[in-house]
This record gives structure tokens, C-alpha cells and sequence, in this order.
């Protein structure tokens, strides 16, 4: 089912107005590359596209704001949180999608929370929003073409590439793991293990 066009019009309109020039060409990146993968994959575009729109929605927003936006919904920052609150932009993106559009899908704010640190249990929409938002295009680095290309064929293998990458770089910079992001990736490298693939 396609979304309606005047609540994705309303939601470009205000991404445009609230967030950086480069932010804005970022979600529009991952809102084209998550609805090719998502045809391509047989999951629903519709909760793709909402999903890629969204994700990044309370991106640029002060540290205090995020913090105090947790706190009025009751979501827990941990430690990791409180000490980068910015962590905190796909936990609370949910509650700006319905407070602001009346969006109102589980599947896809449960893929919006994720999207940056992954976690232990992933379905097809968390993985391939996890995916786009690193492949998109305007992604500089090379490793975002290889994992576009093998998303295509294989999208939890692509996301275990993104969460190996991620990993990599936070520990060359000498900066702390999310533990979300370590339990994504032994709970995938497990899955994978099971059943058969490497």
C-alpha cells in the first residue's frame, strides 16, 4: 500500500525546514535506496519509505532537547545516552513521527530506534533501514557501494558488514561501544552461524 502524498509531502517540508542542507540530502538518499532495496527484497515500500523519512527526523536537535524529549515519554537514557545524548536521536524519532504526523506503525519505529546501533532482534525493515542509512549514496566511503551491492542479494549479510564497519571505526577512534551495538552483532553472527552461512 503506497503512503498518502500530502503526509509525505508535509514531512519533506518540514525535514527541509528543520534540518541541515546536507542532513536533508542524506534522508533523501537513504529514503531512495531503502524503497529500490525494499522492491527488490519484497518488503512493504510504504513502511520503507516512512521509515528512511523519518529516521534521521530529530537528527540535529540540541542534546538538552533529546534528553528532555526521553523524559517526557518516559524512554530511560542509559549511561551511554546521558553522556552523548545524540545517541538518543532514533530512540526519540518515533515520538516526533506521531506527535508531529500521526504516523503510527510499530514495524516502522521499532526500525527507526535501530537504525544506528542495531539490535539483538532485527526484522527485514530494522535491517534494511540499518542498510540504506549507511549505503545511501552520498555515503563517501567505498565500503557503502560493496554493502549496497550485497543488500541486494543478501541484506542480512549486508547488515553484518555495516555493524563491522561501525564497530571497526568507533574502536580505531578510541570512542565507547554502545552495548546495542555489540549484542546486534554476536546475536547476527550467531544467526548466521546456525543457519549455515559465513
Amino acid at each position: 500500500m503506497a503512503n498518502d502524498p500530502d503526509q509525505i509531502a508535509r514531512i519533506e517540508a518540514y525535514l527541509s525546514e528543520n534540518l541541515s542542507p546536507a542532513r536533508f540530502k542524506h534522508i533523501l538518499g537513504v529514503r531512495e535506496t531503502a524503497v529500490a532495496l525494499a522492491k527488490r527484497l519484497g518488503i512493504d515500500t510504504a513502511q520503507a519509505e516512512l521509515a528512511a523519512l523519518l529516521h534521521d527526523c530529530a537528527k540535529e536537535r540540541p542534546d538538552d532537547e533529546l534528553l528532555a524529549l526521553a523524559k517526557r515519554h518516559g524512554l530511560e537514557a542509559d549511561e551511554h545516552e546521558q553522556r552523548t545524548p545524540g545517541l538518543l536521536h532514533g530512540k526519540v524519532a518515533p515520538f516526533v513521527a506521531a506527535e508531529q504526523f500521526a504516523v503510527g506503525d510499530e514495524t516502522v519505529f521499532d526500525a527507526m530506534r535501530c537504525h544506528s546501533t542495531g539490535a539483538v532482534e532485527m526484522g527485514p525493515l530494522d535491517q534494511l533501514l540499518f542498510v540504506a542509512d549507511f549505503c545511501e549514496p552520498n555515503r563517501p566511503y567505498t565500503a557503502a557501494a560493496e554493502v549496497r551491492e550485497l543488500a541486494g542479494r543478501d541484506l542480512e549479510a549486508a547488515a553484518l558488514e555495516v555493524m563491522q564497519f561501525k564497530l571497526r571505526k568507533t574502536l580505531l577512534k578510541k570512542q565507547p561501544v554502545h552495548p546495542d551495538s555489540f549484542h546486534a552483532y554476536n546475536a547476527l553472527l550467531d544467526k548466521r552461524t546456525r543457519d549455515g552461512n559465513d
